[in-house]
């Protein structure tokens, strides 16, 4: 599901921001990766990392949990850009674009009814600065991402299946222990007794 969520980001990005930028990609690594940031052939870029998540019980009869993962969109602009097409595009225009494009959008309803939560957005510096970061603008915008997972019925393992857009599919596709599904329901037998007086 992270996967998927990940994907959707990205492609809601590439489609909205059109050549406002030129690179949108997931990166991986904290923001202390100042490789990721500044070792780009391309500027404007928006990156896309998994910051954390934490898990809290909604309903434990029906093994259902919420998870809340953070995600990292990273805006990275360079003051100093020849290209005519990003001339008059700065940080600013950049950040506001991707709160706009990201803020409450549930992502082919993945996500639980309050979509993508922005939390905050702030600068990163690098100390010291280098030659390839002292041009550059880069902010980053967190939001939180909230979506259900269900745990399986103890001693079970998750059915075969081939549907690759199924989340259990990792399973399969790694050759992991699988359960028979359950028996189809067929039939009901209901025994009424008549109770005398």
């Amino acid at each position: 599901m992270l996967n998927q969520i990940q994907n959707a980001i990205i492609d809601r990005l590439h489609q909205g921001l059109g050549s406002l930028v030129t690179d949108i990609e997931v990166f991986f690594g904290g923001l202390e990766n100042r490789d990721a940031f500044t070792n780009k052939e391309k500027k404007t870029s928006v990156l896309l990392t998994l910051n954390q998540a934490h898990i809290k019980i909604k309903s434990s009869e029906r093994q259902r949990f919420e998870l809340m993962a953070n995600f990292y969109v990273v805006c990275v602009n360079n003051e100093i850009n020849d290209s005519e097409s990003l001339q008059n595009a700065n940080i600013n225009d950049l950040i506001y674009a991707v709160l706009r494009l990201l803020s409450g959008q549930r992502l082919n309803e993945h996500l639980n009814s309050l979509g993508l939560q922005p939390k905050s957005v702030r600068p990163v510096f690098f100390n010291p600065p280098d030659a390839n970061s002292k041009d550059l603008n880069i902010y980053v915008i967190e939001f939180e991402a909230g979506f259900d997972i269900y745990g399986l019925e103890s001693d079970q393992y998750p059915e075969y299946t081939n549907d690759v857009s199924n989340p259990d599919y990792l399973f399969s596709k790694f050759n992991g222990s699988h359960s028979e599904p359950h028996a189809p329901f067929t039939s009901l037998t209901v025994n009424i007794e008549e109770i005398e007086n």
